[in-house]
């Protein structure tokens, strides 16, 4: 979805240079999610980069191929699984409607991590950003966790995500929808999920496609593979996320 819409987190895009390129030259990283889990020398510096990459995504309006999606199923019964972490579906859907297992760069969690709570980053992440010198920020404003005083972490995918009580709420969330309507006629839409994470939205919606009754999927994304097992229940698109969304748009 964010790809489609010009934001390549992944290769070395437009994106990337016009607003990182002092870490490319500096590290040598050549894109967002190869500077998000890179080793840098320092933490003033890792923050740097985690500072200014999540003061943006706050920053960033929701793209058009969010606002073309939102228009085709505000008045749906929906639900949203996403691994995105980049707040796009959040500045557009209510939180009750999404789940967002990988989590969600909103937040910080304690790195260790000593308890079960979340804290609100946006404040801390523009008083790093707006601190940054020659890609490091100063010491006392690497954020701490206030209860054992380690240095907190974005709450996204990695060794120490916190699995706790924000994040089983949206499982449950998603749980509760699914079971409501599985007997019901369902259309999974899967828009551009790759296979980095398979066992989180592209295994589950071919399992309960091939054994719901009512079930049907949709896949769109370039590149993607027809599935056979499913012939008669799915249609298979490798095509442009944002100009097939924004083409059904134009039929409404």
């Amino acid at each position: 979805m964010s790809t489609a819409n010009g934001h390549d987190f992944y290769g070395h895009s437009k994106y990337f240079i016009d607003n990182f390129s002092e870490f490319e030259k500096n590290y040598g990283v050549r894109g967002n999610f190869e500077s998000l889990y890179y080793k840098y020398p320092t933490s003033e510096e890792r923050w740097a980069y985690l500072s200014k990459h999540g003061t943006l995504m706050f920053d960033t309006p929701p793209g058009q191929t969010y606002l073309d999606l939102y228009k085709l199923i505000k008045d749906k019964n929906y639900f949203i699984i996403s691994t995105n972490q980049d707040m796009q579906f959040s500045k557009l859907f209510p939180d009750e409607k999404i789940c967002l297992p990988q989590g969600d760069a909103h937040w910080f969690q304690c790195g260790n991590p000593c308890h079960d709570e979340v804290y609100y980053a946006e404040e801390m992440l523009r008083n790093m950003a707006d601190n940054i010198v020659d890609t490091r920020i100063p010491t006392e404003l690497i954020p701490k966790c206030p209860v054992c005083g380690g240095e907190m972490e974005p709450w996204i995918r990695s060794y120490v995500l916190l699995e706790g009580g924000l994040w089983k709420e949206g499982i449950k969330r998603y749980q509760t929808f699914l079971n409501e309507n599985s007997h019901k006629k369902v259309v999974f839409i899967e828009l551009g999920v790759g296979r980095m994470t398979p066992n989180i939205i592209k295994y589950p919606f071919s399992q309960m496609t091939y054994n719901w009754q009512n079930a049907f999927l949709v896949r769109i994304n370039q590149g993607e593979a027809p599935t056979p097992m499913l012939k008669n229940k799915s249609i298979t698109m490798d095509a442009d996320i944002a100009q097939v969304l924004h083409d059904l748009t134009s039929h409404m």
